[in-house]
């Protein structure tokens, strides 16, 4: 018996619906500048007449409560997409390569986006949010079918082992691509630094416009390939005399994964953890069912993107420090303490 703690599913499902909306609230409410919970409910109110034009109250003649909420709810929105795709292409990559210290950036997708958009900027001349977002989408897809390609070498299906080698590989190739790109540009430096630091305060409703629905399909494949990565974690051979065709659910849960991960990253640049601590934490307390750990990733995941962007705001006000960094200081801690307490669920 796991000397972890196990909650069962469904306490910790109602508990993630809590945490998400204690911090989707403190999202709108908090920041360099305060808001009372009446005004922000008094302009969710009334964001439908907003949006339709109907209310002039988000004009030049809104009062700055207003304005300043009206700010916050794009990169609120967009911290629970973010959130929310990083994590269950975490969860999914953690299942399919059956390492569960997985995450998106394992398999070099993380690293294909970064070579996409800075091939974009130095080549094509990309500059608007839509060129940037594409090159991150495609670059993202070329890694995956690199990696996919690579551990089917010599024939057979891709293993798990095959995968993070081949992996590991892609991911060299694809940083030595960046690097040699902006050292040699230094136009293309400073518009890839801006966009390498992750941030949910960049992305306007175009870029969500876009992004919404390809998460939506993401996940739609990740849950369709969950039953599948239940069977992949008892191992190849059970897998096949269970019936399951591994090739179609790696493939099927591969593409959900690259969508994801392509998607949060185009609009908001690499943000390192999520994909990482947000599954492997569900996993100690619920277990190894993947139809639990990705839903449950779906509400945990932006749960800890907007705590670690509210913190990024009020911490050094007026100033503001960058969601990629606020998750990186409150993910090393929190991995390694998971990381000292006994293993409770093994792949």
């Amino acid at each position: 018996m796991s000397r972890s703690l196990r909650v069962t599913p469904w306490v910790t499902l109602a508990v993630a619906v809590i945490l998400l909306i204690a911090a989707t609230a403190a999202s709108l409410f908090w920041g360099s500048r305060s808001i009372d919970p009446g005004t922000v409910a008094t302009v969710l109110g009334r964001l439908p007449g907003i949006l339709t034009g109907q209310d002039s109250g988000a004009g030049a003649g809104a009062d700055m409560d207003t304005t300043v909420v009206l700010n916050r709810i794009p990169r609120t929105v967009t911290a629970v997409v973010v959130g929310a795709a990083l994590a269950a292409a975490g969860a999914g990559m953690q299942g399919v390569s059956r390492n569960p210290l997985g995450d998106p950036g394992l398999l070099g997708l993380s690293s294909g986006a970064a070579a996409g958009v800075v091939l974009a900027l130095g080549w094509l001349g990309a500059h608007s949010s839509w060129q940037i977002a594409l090159a991150a989408l495609i670059g993202c897809t070329v890694a995956a079918g690199l990696v996919f390609g690579l551990s089917q070498i010599g024939g057979g299906a891709p293993t798990p082992i095959g995968l993070t080698l081949s992996g590991a590989a892609v991911n060299a190739g694809f940083v030595a691509v960046t690097s040699a790109v902006v050292l040699t540009n230094q136009a293309v430096l400073e518009r890839y630094r801006y966009w390498n630091v992750g941030s949910v305060s960049r992305t306007d409703t175009g870029d969500l416009a876009t992004a919404a629905p390809l998460v939506l399909i993401g996940v739609a494949l990740l849950l369709a390939g969950a039953s599948g990565l239940n069977a992949m974690a008892l191992g190849d051979e059970l897998a096949h005399g269970l019936g399951v065709d591994l090739g179609v659910q790696r493939g099927l849960v591969f593409v959900g994964i690259v969508v994801l991960a392509g998607s949060a990253t185009a609009i908001a640049g690499p943000i390192a953890f999520v994909g990482l601590l947000v599954p492997h934490a569900i996993r100690r307390v619920v277990g190894g069912d993947y139809r639990w750990l990705i839903v449950l990733s779906l509400l945990l995941g932006p749960a800890l993107l907007l705590v670690a962007d509210t913190l990024g705001r009020v911490v050094a006000p007026p100033q503001e420090i960058y969601v990629g960094i606020t998750t990186v200081v409150l993910g090393v801690p929190v991995l390694l303490a998971l990381l000292r307490r006994p293993r409770g669920v093994t792949l």
